[in-house]
Parts: C-alpha cells; structure tokens; sequence
C-alpha cells in the first residue's frame, strides 16, 4: 500500500513526463525541417532521449533514499535547464569548420547520454535519489555518463553559438554537473551497500581517469560528516 501511494506521489514523473512528452513533439516538428545529415541524426537522437525519459520516468518505483539538500535540489534543476540557454546566446554562425565540429560533439554526446539513460532506466532522476546500483552499459567504466554525454553535446551547442555567454553557460553546466555528481555520491555510498566497491573500480567522468579510492578510504569520511546521515535519510521523489 506505502509503495503504492509512493508511486501515486512521484512529483519527478509528474513535471518530468509531462515536460518531457511537450520536448518530444518539439523535436518532432524540427526533425521534419532538418537539413543535412549529422544536423538530422542530432535531432532524431534527441527525440529518442525524450522518449527514453518518458521510459523511465513512467516504470520508476519509490527511490530508497532522496538527498535533503536543497542547494543539490537547485543545481540539478539548473543544470536540467542550461542547455535550453544556448539557442538564446547564439553569436555569428559563419564557419562551416566550427559548424561541423559542433555537430560532432553534439550528435556523439547526445549518442553517449542515450546509451547512459537507456542503461540507467528506472533508476532515473533529477535530484539526487538512491534506488539500485546500475553497473552495465557505460556504467561499467563511469559512474555518471549521462553527465558526461550532456557536456559533451552541450560543449556542440556552445561551439555552435560561438559567443562569451555560450561558454560561460557551458563552464557553468560543467560546474554543476561536477558538484551534482559528488553529491549524488553521498546519497549513494550511504544507502547502497555495494556502491563503495563499485565507485572503487570505476571512474566518475572519463574512463580511465579520476578512478575512485579504496570503498575503505571513503565512506568512514562520508559518514562521519553527518551531512547524509541515516537520520537524514527519507523516501521521496
């Protein structure tokens, strides 16, 4: 009955699919007056990102833990909200050079965010949450590649716009993807019993670089903070 009424009570699904499914038919429209190839391939990657959210959003159950921090709360929904800045701070668009390596990194990143939120599934969400350690796709070498996917096409967005507000907006998406991930992380290594071993062997952004410590090195710190303390620990959405 509690996982019941939990369900009934996701405010994530309830602003994100509704937000999503209006993204989706956005992007439906532009795909059919798209131009070019990479800029057509973008595109129809990003209406099949939205309807991954939708997915997942729709089969997600109750999260087993949900971060208190509202400072974390704001970063995630600002950072949620940064891409949809870059059409706004669009400068000369001459340069077919910078226009083709924009359309690189944006249809590679967003491939990249994909394969990470087609991997994440049902344990998808904007703030931090803890449901299930999710160690298959790219998770087997990163622990947040949906980030990682997002500033890479954002890095395109940005190129594309080609001005100082672009790339402001962009250290600033990369700022607060970082701090979203650490916090993640403390939510996670808390609740999770086996996420410690997991973070232990796997990199946060890039394979290969920034591998995480010894899971004995680590969570004495975090607990030991009381920042997320068990009593701390609630269920939400």
């Amino acid at each position: 009955m509690t996982a019941m009424a939990n369900r009934r009570m996701d405010v994530g699904r309830l602003v994100m699919v509704p937000g999503a499914v209006l993204m989706l038919s956005a992007d439906a429209y532009i795909l059919t007056h798209s131009t070019g190839v990479l800029p057509w391939i973008g595109n129809a990657l990003v209406a099949v990102f939205y309807a991954l959210i939708i997915w997942a959003y729709v089969r997600r159950g109750p999260a087993k833990a949900t971060s208190t921090s509202r400072t974390a709360h704001v970063a995630a929904v600002v950072a949620t909200l940064v891409p949809f800045a870059f059409p706004l701070l669009t400068g000369d668009r001459s340069g077919t050079g910078r226009q083709l390596a924009a359309d690189v990194l944006l249809v590679g990143g967003t491939a990249w965010s994909v394969w990470s939120l087609r991997s994440l599934g049902k344990n998808l969400s904007v703030i931090a949450q803890a449901r299930d350690v999710v160690d298959h796709g790219p998770y087997r070498w990163i622990r947040h590649p949906l980030y990682t996917g997002e500033i890479v096409s954002s890095l395109g967005l940005a190129i594309a716009s080609g001005t100082a507000g672009a790339a402001g907006a962009w250290i600033l998406l990369v700022s607060l993807q970082l701090y979203r991930a650490h916090h993640e992380e403390r939510v996670l290594l808390i609740t999770l019993p086996t996420y410690a071993a997991y973070r232990a062997r796997t990199a946060a952004v890039l394979p290969w670089i920034s591998r995480g410590p010894s899971a004995g090195g680590v969570l004495p710190g975090y607990l030991a903070s009381g920042r997320e303390t068990a009593s701390r620990r609630r269920v939400g959405p």
